[in-house]
């Protein structure tokens, strides 16, 4: 026991005595949403401020940042798809505060996303017996922050909370009452072993209720938990080893008037490794990874249980960007990914039939550009049609020359 005590504390002085200068550590504070899909859809293989809505510990190295998306055009003309705004204030040499607020279509993971609570909303309100139906949740609310242990290791936390109603009260005879609500905490680390190696943890838990109060009570509550890491080893010559994984899964059960039954559960499995390359103007970032995706429904007196799964691999993320002047970046990435999907539906109470079917996903390229003015950073994915029709808001293409848009601001 000694000896592993000794361990242990020689362990975190080694820690806490690096100079934190590993491939973790962000180059400049720019990108988001915008950049991540550009660069290969989502690619998970580099640093991004991004990250920071899934590990909170990021926050750090984004310290008196203005970010968020104005989004895309899927909405209405003046109501951009997928808008949040966000803030981080150095609040000292150690201490990072700030907030996202996120509508009910943001686009990124972690607790500022209410989608499953929302998806509940909708499940509830189709049961029977529920006379007054929930409100779905939106501008959900999450406040972060960060604080360096040392140079070595940083913690982050994230509390997240969003609530809505829709109650009546009559002058005479039953109220009828309904709620949704949500509460998410998210914990994150990030800690240097040396100048060339790193690592990127993250934990999430999220609570989920609806409630209808009538002449009867009927309540739905489920929980979320995903937890997340990233191991950046620094190979020498411009070349960066990312292995990635990542968990998630969400279970819960509804009860009407007394009356208790499971929810289909969920879960994800992802794993990956990939590799950044930095030379010059020049930064690559991309890898290989599997998925397997897995929904169940519990049996009941009628069926058995059962499972639809599906198993992806490979999954292809492949990402590169190139500094074209001082103040744009261009952005190239590719897409694809092969799947075995398993469907199972009930022949008997106690029998089920099964069937596999291969599909493929094949989104392809991906492109985008990164426009800098002074402390402004405007990132945007752009349609690749426009190569072919030309720029919509300078000629006659038609196509929009612009996706989703991001930007942020260093103050």
């Amino acid at each position: 026991m000694k000896k592993l005590f000794g361990l242990a504390v020689a362990f975190l002085f080694l820690a806490t005595a690096v100079n934190a200068q590993s491939g973790i550590v962000p180059t400049e504070k720019s990108g988001g949403y915008a950049r991540i899909q550009a660069m290969g859809g989502n690619n998970p293989f580099f640093v991004d401020p991004f990250n920071m809505t899934t590990n909170p510990a990021f926050s750090r190295y984004y310290g008196n940042f203005l970010w968020g998306d104005i989004g895309a055009s899927a909405a209405a003309v003046d109501d951009g798809d997928g808008q949040f705004a966000g803030f981080n204030f150095n609040v000292d040499n150690k201490f990072t505060l700030g907030a996202i607020l996120a509508r009910n279509d943001y686009k990124g993971g972690g607790i500022s996303s209410i989608g499953t609570t929302n998806s509940l909303v909708g499940t509830f309100n189709g049961q029977p017996g529920v006379t007054r139906p929930a409100v779905a949740l939106d501008n959900n609310f999450e406040l972060i922050g960060s604080y360096s242990v040392s140079d070595a290791t940083v913690i982050g936390l994230g509390l997240a909370y969003g609530a809505s109603t829709n109650d009546i009260t009559p002058a005479s005879g039953t109220a009828d009452k309904s709620s949704a609500s949500q509460f998410g905490i998210n914990l994150g680390l990030i800690q240097h072993f040396s100048k060339d190696n790193a690592i990127d943890f993250s934990f999430a838990f999220v609570s989920h209720g609806v409630k209808n109060e009538g002449a009867k009570t009927n309540k739905l509550s489920a929980t979320s938990l995903a937890v997340g890491a990233r191991y950046f080893h620094n190979l020498g010559k411009g070349f960066v080893l990312v292995p990635v994984a990542s968990y998630s899964s969400m279970s819960g059960t509804v009860d009407l008037a007394g009356t208790s039954a499971d929810l289909t559960s969920y879960s994800v499995l992802n794993a990956g490794v990939g590799l950044n390359y930095r030379t010059g103007d020049l930064f690559l970032a991309g890898g290989v990874g599997l998925g397997i995706q897995s929904a169940t429904q519990k049996s009941t007196t009628n069926t058995p249980e059962l499972t639809n799964s599906t198993f992806i691999f490979p999954a292809w993320n492949l990402g590169a960007e190139f500094n074209v002047t001082d103040w744009m970046k261009a952005r190239l990435g590719y897409v694809a990914s092969t799947r075995s999907n398993t469907t199972q539906t009930a022949a008997t109470a106690t029998t089920k039939n099964e069937a596999v079917v291969t599909s493929y996903g094949r989104e392809g390229v991906t492109l985008g550009l990164g426009f800098k003015f002074g402390n402004f950073n405007l990132d945007a994915t752009v349609n690749d049609e426009v190569l072919r029709q030309g720029f919509r808001n300078i000629g006659t293409g038609a196509v929009n020359t612009f996706g989703h848009i991001s930007a942020s601001y260093n103050f």
